[in-house]
């Protein structure tokens, strides 16, 4: 009788857990290769300067903080790219969590490669936190979230896509699935082969 007592509260305990705000299951399923594609090409195609992307002056204050922080600290550790953090350019300003909370997402063009560019994203509420910083091609943000903060993906290379998809950790977004997107046929159609993330990613 106790045992059955016992494994009935413990999975009632799972169940409650598993309902909590803010969780998700571990296998969020990636988007339609189509859909994720555009999302990806077209999520840089808008740059502007900070000071011409329609923020607030406290939303740029709280960028430009960010970015010369994250400048100071990468000259100082021979993280080159990262040198000109503070000259990115705005591509887009999203709701990052669920309650309405947006974030500004930036592109520095000046430390671009064949695979991407440096892109950072930069919570503006409470005096700018730096939510990402990763590189890539392009970015979409995903309905699915993890303690209120949306699922990230970020794609890199110029031929295939390299895709990361990210998830908020309690302070910053962290790496949790890795994939690569590829053209099948001469129609163009795509699929999404799941890897291994990298060592160093995680």
């Amino acid at each position: 009788m106790k045992k059955r007592v016992l494994i009935a509260a413990a999975t009632l305990l799972i169940l409650t857990a598993a309902a909590l705000p803010g969780k998700t299951a571990e296998k969020i399923d990636w988007p339609p290769p189509q859909e994720l594609q555009h999302s990806l090409l077209h999520s840089t195609d808008s740059r502007k300067p900070l000071t011409e992307a329609g923020l607030s002056a406290p939303e740029i204050e709280a960028v430009r903080r960010v970015l010369t922080d994250l400048e100071n600290r990468a000259c100082s550790n021979d993280q080159i790219p990262a040198c000109y953090a503070s000259e990115s350019e705005v591509v887009g300003k999203v709701p990052i969590t669920t309650d309405g909370q947006t974030a500004v997402v930036l592109l520095d063009a000046k430390a671009c490669g064949t695979a991407g560019c440096p892109i950072w994203i930069v919570q503006v509420a409470h005096g700018g936190s730096l939510l990402l910083e990763d590189f890539g091609r392009g970015y979409a943000i995903l309905p699915s979230h993890e303690h209120g903060y949306f699922h990230v993906v970020t794609a890199a290379g110029n031929h295939d896509a390299d895709l990361v998809m990210l998830r908020f950790t309690g302070k910053r977004y962290q790496p949790f699935r890795c994939a690569v997107m590829e053209q099948i046929n001469a129609g163009g159609e795509l699929r999404i082969s799941d890897r291994p993330c990298p060592v160093s990613a995680n």
